[in-house]
């Protein structure tokens, strides 16, 4: 929810429909945004920081209208979620249909990177988003759970934690190239590293884009 402190301020961003003023074409909201907010975006945080707009508690109701928003992105958020579910519907509230949302994570193989930071709540697969997706087995038998519903369109596995941001040493980026290749040839391949052969080795981070099904 809008923090008092912050609720006046919060209110000069949004016209009657629920926009910014600045983005009444196109509304992209960036959950959680930090320090590193997407440009162009509407970045929502907790925290009081330069790029911040909205002083928002991305966990709960979030600041915008029904069917109001074009994108939505968060970028290692979507672990610190308490209740996933009550959090993917919200996000789906504000979607127009169609909507893209692109959700980064660390990915859940790897415990390293799953559970030493002391906000983690959960630890996030690719195949966690199938039960968002009515196309999917676990979407089909399971989406009864819950409103959200969203088509997977693309998603990736990464063996080096942000890897177009932070750079490796020479070693990694090499293993990283080979891994991220047997990885990411089709769903299937994706699949078998999740499950089986990925915890070995050590996936560090996943990319998932959806578009929201109204």
């Amino acid at each position: 929810m809008v923090r008092a402190a912050g609720a006046a301020d919060n209110r000069k961003h949004m016209t009657d429909n629920g926009r910014s003023p600045d983005s009444c074409r196109r509304v992209v909201v960036d959950l959680g945004c930090g320090n590193r907010k997407r440009e162009g975006a509407i970045g929502l945080d907790i925290a009081r920081i330069p790029q911040v707009d909205l002083l928002v508690d991305v966990m709960g109701t979030l600041p915008f209208r029904d069917n109001s928003v074009d994108e939505v992105y968060a970028s290692h958020l979507v672990e610190h979620v308490d209740d996933l579910l009550a959090f993917m519907g919200e996000v789906w509230r504000i979607c127009k249909p169609g909507a893209l949302v692109h959700f980064r994570f660390p990915h859940g193989s790897t415990l390293y990177m799953t559970w030493k930071d002391p906000t983690h709540r959960r630890g996030v697969l690719l195949d966690t988003f199938d039960y968002f997706d009515p196309s999917t087995d676990d979407g089909r038998y399971f989406g009864y759970y819950h409103p959200a519903k969203f088509k997977m369109v693309k998603q990736r596995l990464t063996f080096n934690l942000n890897n177009d941001t932070v750079l490796p040493d020479r070693f990694r980026r090499v293993l990283g190239r080979i891994l991220d290749a047997l990885a990411n040839r089709d769903e299937r391949s994706q699949y078998y590293c999740e499950r089986f052969w990925g915890p070995l080795i050590g996936i560090e981070e996943a990319l998932i884009w959806l578009r929201a099904i109204k």
